[in-house]
């Protein structure tokens, strides 16, 4: 499933327009698509200088990277930049994650429901994500 995702991610990424919306000049490409457990999708792409807290949107929710460098960066998905807690989390339950730049990487997000009794953790989605450097 994951090869299919991001074989889907690739083709799609490549229709996809992009704009520059951070200050700075743009030294990174960030292109995502979110796989939703029904099938539905969302995909974006975006330009960030690196300097920063970037922040691209997917849907309607947020991408943030920080920390930003050739090889790799600090992600975390959110509803809304300024909540306090993160969306999502990862499947080791921490909602940041370090990765790897360059080719697209897989991250199932998985969010904890806030009625007792709901299981500790559930499948949001999958996002594939790739953040080029362009330096």
């Amino acid at each position: 499933m994951r090869r299919s995702l991001a074989t889907a991610f690739l083709i799609a990424a490549s229709t996809i327009s992009a704009s520059a919306g951070e200050r700075g000049e743009p030294q990174y490409f960030v292109k995502a698509w979110l796989q939703m457990p029904d099938r539905s999708f969302e995909q974006t792409s975006g330009w960030c200088d690196g300097e920063d807290d970037c922040f691209v949107p997917i849907g309607e929710h947020v991408i943030q990277l920080r920390d930003m460098s050739a090889s790799s960066y600090t992600f975390s998905f959110w509803n809304d930049p300024s909540q306090q807690d993160a969306c999502c989390v990862s499947h080791t339950g921490f909602p940041t994650l370090r990765l790897w730049s360059g080719r697209p990487r897989v991250v199932p997000l998985y969010y904890t429901p806030r009625v007792s009794g709901d299981p500790g953790q559930i499948l949001f989605g999958n996002l594939v994500i790739a953040v080029e450097y362009l330096g």
